[in-house]
């Protein structure tokens, strides 16, 4: 499917499970290290910020005004189920955007990283599952 018009997104996705697995494990290391959680963090919030960019303004907006009533009626299910987990995400990082504060609250730090990591996937998971397809099936022919 390197062909395919999501490809790029999937590449993505691929991409941000390695990062997740990265800020899991050194968030979960018998040696906690902030600084090394902190990069690994930010590393991982850079990536889902260029991919969430590329969702938003390049792949939503086409299946949105798709001239078909039900890929636009499923692409706007899909958006609004998965749209507000981004913000989730961002907060997430505004309320840890300190390597002091995730030292001192680390095991407050843990808990929600794995919760939203676990919404991360899902939505993710979903995507693979629904959006993809359905965007390669319909603009295959516009790639």
């Amino acid at each position: 499917m390197t062909d395919s018009p999501t490809h790029t997104f999937r590449r993505q996705h691929r991409e941000l499970r390695r990062l997740a697995q990265e800020l899991s494990t050194a968030s979960l290391s018998s040696t906690f290290d902030a600084d090394r959680i902190h990069v690994a963090l930010r590393r991982f919030i850079g990536k889902l910020r260029v991919h969430a960019a590329m969702e938003t303004e390049a792949l939503y907006p086409i299946l949105l005004t798709h001239a078909d009533d039900e890929i636009r009626r499923r692409a706007e299910d899909l958006h609004e189920e998965l749209g507000p987990l981004y913000g989730l995400m961002e907060d997430f990082v505004a309320r840890w955007n300190r390597t002091e504060i995730i030292a001192a609250r680390r095991i407050r730090f843990r808990i929600e990283l794995v919760r939203v990591l676990a919404r991360l996937g899902w939505r993710m998971m979903k995507e693979n599952r629904e959006l993809y397809p359905m965007a390669d099936a319909e603009l295959a022919g516009l790639t």
